[in-house]
């Protein structure tokens, strides 16, 4: 092999690392970027609102008033489960930040969504990237108690 060649193989390697190291960067930028935007929108007054709202209509559901429920969080838990779904979402930011929360209103919506898919038709579609993620960040499982705790707690949130 003589020294072009070399030259030639040596800048095609240098070119790929620099390809490898500019797509596992921006990778990275993008799942940050995500969880920055998801996580403003949870924090945001009006996601405050909508989960001190959304308390009495889930930790009382009845079927019969099923059309006032407020989707409001849970289409948020359900574009988180998208983005991570996806790999859109740094998945260690989005256990720190959103896997409590995400598993615990799961568990407080799990009669509203299941009413909501037989009304559907039995679309397991609705809500399924908010299930899949809140079950792959439960850790243990959630009691009555924890759940009567958890929505208590959101019942008394302010908006700033």
């Amino acid at each position: 092999m003589d020294l072009t060649s070399a030259a030639t193989l040596a800048l095609v390697a240098v070119t790929l690392w620099l390809v490898w190291e500019t797509r596992t960067a921006s990778k990275r930028q993008l799942g940050v970027q995500t969880w920055l935007t998801l996580l403003q929108r949870f924090d945001s007054n009006e996601m405050k609102l909508a989960r001190k709202r959304l308390v009495p209509q889930l930790s009382a559901y009845d079927r019969t008033k099923h059309d006032r429920v407020s989707e409001t969080v849970l289409n948020l838990f359900e574009d988180v489960g998208t983005a991570h779904k996806l790999g859109y979402l740094d998945n260690d930011l989005a256990d720190s930040s959103f896997s409590y929360y995400a598993v615990i209103w799961w568990e407080a919506a799990k009669p509203y969504v299941d009413e909501e898919r037989r009304r559907k038709d039995g679309d397991e579609s609705l809500f399924e990237d908010f299930e899949r993620f809140a079950n792959k960040m439960r850790r243990e499982p959630v009691t009555a108690d924890m759940l009567r705790a958890f929505l208590a707690d959101e019942a008394r949130l302010k908006p700033d």
